[in-house]
């Protein structure tokens, strides 16, 4: 009798360490897979910039839900967010999206955080550089206009083709204003506007300058314009 009970308890042990092994899975539970999840693959169309210019993040995303918006972050070398914005993606799983590094922005490294949706999702890091260093004011206006940097025809030329909202355009060229990079002769300021709409005649010399077919003056005169409408305020 004794001999059995000692078997029954000798038993019971084996058992137990047999099943605990099992339910640990030597060490605890298998490691979970974002094979499943929601990925974003995403670039930014250059490594460094400065500020002023637009940034454009593109890329793609593993699968397509039509109920879910791609999130893009940025945090500066602090991990202080500068900005969060929403964006759509195309059922073809592609994305494009613009961003103006306006009085936001400062020199140095800018983390970039890109996630699709809210739930089942692996956030991409990818980060770019503001380099104010490569700063060079534009020359002083000569007596027939001004001196315009090239790469603001970029900006111009997606303004036209809807790419960037009047607000942003407007905003943009605000800074560019202020901090010397684009020379606008003195024009006398009007009163804010109540309408804040953009005569399309404006948008399309945008157009028309980015694509070479008119001068720098052509394009001045339309931002004078905005100014003088006061659809454009120059801060003093």
């Amino acid at each position: 009798m004794k001999f059995n009970f000692i078997f029954i308890i000798v038993m019971s042990l084996l058992v137990i360490s047999f099943s605990g092994q099992n339910a640990l899975g030597y060490g605890g539970p298998p490691e979970q897979s974002s094979a499943n999840n929601y990925t974003v693959d995403i670039n930014p169309d250059r490594e460094s910039y400065n500020l002023g210019e637009s940034i454009t993040f593109s890329g793609t995303v593993n699968k397509y839900d039509e109920e879910r918006n791609l999130r893009i972050s940025i945090f500066d070398s602090s991990k202080n967010l500068v900005m969060t914005q929403k964006t759509s993606v195309n059922p073809d799983k592609s994305f494009s999206y613009n961003v103006i590094l306006n009085e936001k922005f400062l020199e140095g490294k800018y983390i970039v955080k890109a996630q699709y949706g809210n739930s089942k999702t692996t956030v991409q890091n990818i980060s770019f550089l503001i380099n104010s260093d490569n700063f060079s004011p534009t020359d002083e206006s000569s007596s027939t206009g001004a001196k315009i940097p090239d790469w603001i025809k970029s900006n111009a030329g997606w303004w036209a083709d809807g790419q960037i909202d009047d607000n942003s355009f407007v905003e943009g060229i605000q800074f560019l204003i202020k901090e010397g990079l684009m020379k606008i002769p003195a024009t006398e300021q009007g009163s804010v506007s109540t309408d804040n709409k953009i005569p399309d005649w404006i948008k399309s010399n945008a157009g028309w300058w980015a694509d070479g077919q008119i001068d720098d003056n052509s394009f001045v005169e339309g931002i004078q314009f905005l100014i003088k409408e006061g659809l454009m305020k120059l801060s003093n």
